[in-house]
């Protein structure tokens, strides 16, 4: 009778193999697993789509369970997040009809007008204020007793875009104006801390002229999504003093262009004060 010892050199490989071949099916699974989780955000399709959104999709780690897209258009994507709170208190309560907006980034900048009086960088050199291009426009979200508003320049990052060479682009396609000094105001800010809709990171360009195709129109726009904004503008060249009375006077109605313009009224006041 042909009987395998226990200890036998054959029988120990062979384990030592189905023990490698398991280890490797057990990582392999787990890579799959891991995989799924992190493109369910992107591959999932939503209930409703007007368009595919390709803009960035916002979890938080530990607390964000569950991403359902409810709706999308290649503007936003709006979904049901399911979050478990981290806050002292609520700590391990879930929320499973967290409302969530995925929005892309914005820029905003205010322009200072070619030719100022303080395009020397120091905000008043002693000849007269620095005035700026001041937008007024109509928009679809202003009642008719605060329309039209003051505005500044605004648009989106395009996917893959940085967030200067978005602002440049943006004032030279709004404003046929290159500009530069640019000064970044605070980074970046979240447009709503409950609720997402992306981030603004506002910008006050200054050193400007106008560019050399201004008369033929400026270039066509290379916006892929934030290239279909129809409603019309006038433009404006404010002195400082009247921007700053208009921002404190709320006539800048959008609380991104408020922010914006106001931070760079900050600045300049600071600059002024230091020099």
């Amino acid at each position: 009778m042909n009987m395998m010892h226990p200890n036998h050199p054959h029988r120990t490989t062979l384990k030592k193999s189905h023990l490698a071949l398991l280890a490797i099916i057990i990582a392999l699974s787990i890579f799959i697993w891991i995989i799924q989780l992190f493109s369910t955000l992107r591959s999932e399709k939503c209930i409703v789509s007007h368009g595919t959104y390709a803009g960035s999709i916002y979890t938080k780690p530990d607390e964000t369970l569950a991403n359902k897209c409810l709706v999308e258009s290649p503007w936003m994507r709006l979904a049901q997040h399911s979050v478990r709170i981290s806050n002292d208190g609520m700590e391990g309560k879930v929320i499973d009809d967290w409302l969530w907006i995925d929005y892309h980034d914005r820029i905003n900048v205010l322009v200072e007008a070619p030719h100022s009086a303080g395009d020397d960088g120091d905000g008043d050199n002693g000849d007269g204020e620095p005035s700026f291009l001041i937008l007024s426009q109509t928009k679809y979200a202003l009642p008719s007793d605060q329309s039209p508003s003051l505005a500044i320049v605004g648009g989106i990052i395009e996917p893959h875009e940085e967030a200067l060479l978005a602002a440049q682009r943006e004032v030279q396609e709004e404003l046929h104006v290159i500009c530069k000094n640019w000064k970044v105001l605070g980074n970046k800010f979240r447009t709503d801390v409950n609720r997402g809709m992306g981030w603004v990171h506002p910008y006050l360009a200054r050193d400007c002229s106008y560019a050399n195709n201004i008369a033929g129109g400026g270039e066509e726009s290379i916006a892929v999504v934030g290239g279909h904004d129809t409603e019309k503008q006038r433009i404006q060249i404010m002195k400082f003093s009247e921007v700053k009375g208009a921002v404190m006077d709320g006539r800048f109605v959008e609380v991104q262009w408020s922010n914006t313009v106001a931070l760079a009224m900050l600045h300049l006041l600071s600059n002024s004060k230091e020099d």
